[in-house]
């Protein structure tokens, strides 16, 4: 039997970003956990609220060693999420897994944790008086009730000075309340992860390099509820034009509009954001929006391109929503909301076609689990486009159907084009375009670009 090469990437904690807004009042929270000897550390909250940064802050500033696990849709396998549980301890620390058995793959993935936490118990960082930490990274990509069974497992029977952190997006099937009845658990929520007024005003002034007014600092704030995603849209429209220094005048109307009546902040900032972005560099975010993780050899055979080097890098310059997971700055990973929004853009026969080459190159590179996990996706793509197929002629299911000319914004909106290149491939006047825009919502009873297309799409329209 062929076992998969380990991804060193997920053993390794991402890579933080300079000018990084500091949270010692959540610092401090986390901390006290450990000093209490409690088992486990829960930082749980949607996606953009600065889990993983809030954790990479915290063990750098600690006297532990750290295990980084970053765990994805693969791990779902109890045998491949034990193999990568003891390369990233033994990674931490290198004593740790040298009594265990030989890891043959057919070794039950229950006798290796338990050899495992005998082994952390007698050789391990405990043995030696200094403790050992271990971050479990995405947890909400674990369904399988067997691995909650392991890490459940493990939380039991932990050795002391081991500590498990678990960072995740929703709350796992764990005995969370067994562990807060005994005072062994330590939880951030999405609450506390909100940014304040102080690290608001760090974050738009220092971290992204911007000079706004308390006024507009607190606007957007209170428009977001702290989010910090959302800031971070915010600021990455707000940044200087190419064109030259953005007037204070246009930096109010921006925060008027983004505290008025659009309920949907982040289709608001993605169009602010994207349509400064080239036609190329666009084609090549919807693209490579598929994967998970991506290198510029990988995006280049998926795209077709020979620059994806040169487009990685002015991504991770831009702050586009690029986060490297290596030093190297050889594999990266787009921010998960901004994925999903351009994934949105792609039609299916696009995310068939992707699919299929990702898991060409995944297969040809020695990767055959991930080429199976692309494989999966192009199939249940093309299942979607066949049940969605229907007669050209069919009527649409609208009260009022849309225009030919509305039919040709809706796509274009579909494409990820902005207002301006709207009006300008169909030589239209701007206002034109917002009219057939507020039009489209109308007919589809939606709000947002994002929300145009994902009903567009469910009506077979698109």
């Amino acid at each position: 039997m062929t076992v998969e090469p380990l991804l060193s990437t997920k053993l390794q904690a991402p890579v933080a970003r300079p000018n990084l807004v500091a949270r010692p009042r959540l610092v401090a929270r986390l901390a006290e956990g450990l000093r209490l000897a409690r088992r486990l550390t829960l930082v749980s909250a949607p996606p953009g609220f600065g889990k993983t940064t809030l954790i990479q802050d915290w063990i750098a500033g600690i006297d532990r060693r750290a295990a980084w696990l970053s765990l994805d849709e693969g791990d779902n396998d109890p045998g491949r999420f034990v193999r990568y549980l003891i390369a990233s301890l033994s990674r931490a620390d290198e004593r740790v897994g040298r009594a265990l058995p030989n890891l043959a793959p057919a070794t039950p993935p229950q006798e290796l944790l338990t050899a495992l936490i005998n082994d952390l118990a007698v050789v391990g960082p405990a043995a030696a008086g200094t403790g050992l930490l271990l971050v479990l990274e995405d947890y909400h990509t674990i369904r399988n009730f067997t691995v909650h069974e392991l890490v459940a497992f493990l939380l039991a029977n932990q050795p002391p000075g081991f500590h498990v952190v678990i960072g995740t997006r929703e709350d796992p099937p764990l005995p969370l309340a067994r562990l807060r009845a005994r005072d062994q658990i330590t939880e951030v929520r999405e609450h506390a992860l909100r940014f304040n007024v102080e690290e608001g005003g760090a974050f738009f002034n220092r971290t992204m390099g911007l000079s706004l007014s308390p006024e507009s600092v607190a606007t957007l704030l209170s428009r977001t509820e702290g989010w910090i995603t959302g800031l971070q849209l915010a600021g990455v429209a707000l940044r200087q034009p190419a064109g030259g220094p953005r007037l204070q005048s246009a930096t109010d109307d921006f925060v008027a509009a983004f505290a008025g009546d659009d309920r949907y902040v982040v289709d608001y900032l993605m169009a602010e954001v994207l349509e400064r972005e080239p036609e190329s560099v666009r084609d090549f975010l919807r693209q490579t929006s598929i994967l998970e993780r991506l290198s510029a050899p990988l995006c280049d055979d998926l795209t077709g391109r020979d620059d994806s080097a040169a487009v990685l890098e002015h991504l991770e310059a831009a702050n586009l929503f690029l986060l490297p997971l290596d030093n190297r700055r050889e594999w990266f990973r787009y921010h998960v909301l901004f994925a999903e929004v351009l994934r949105l853009s792609l039609t299916a026969q696009e995310q068939i076609e992707l699919h299929r080459r990702a898991a060409t190159w995944f297969e040809a590179h020695g990767w055959p689990e991930s080429a199976a996990h692309h494989g999966r996706l192009a199939v249940e793509a093309s299942a979607r486009a066949g049940a969605g197929r229907r007669p050209t002629a069919a009527p649409q299911p609208l009260i009022e159907p849309l225009s030919e000319r509305e039919l040709e914004v809706l796509r274009l909106i579909a494409a990820g084009y902005s207002n301006q290149e709207i009006a300008d491939r169909l030589i239209i006047a701007q206002g034109t375009v917002k009219r057939h825009i507020n039009n489209i919502y109308g007919k589809l009873q939606v709000g947002s670009r994002t929300q145009a297309v994902a009903a567009a799409r469910d009506l077979h329209i698109l």
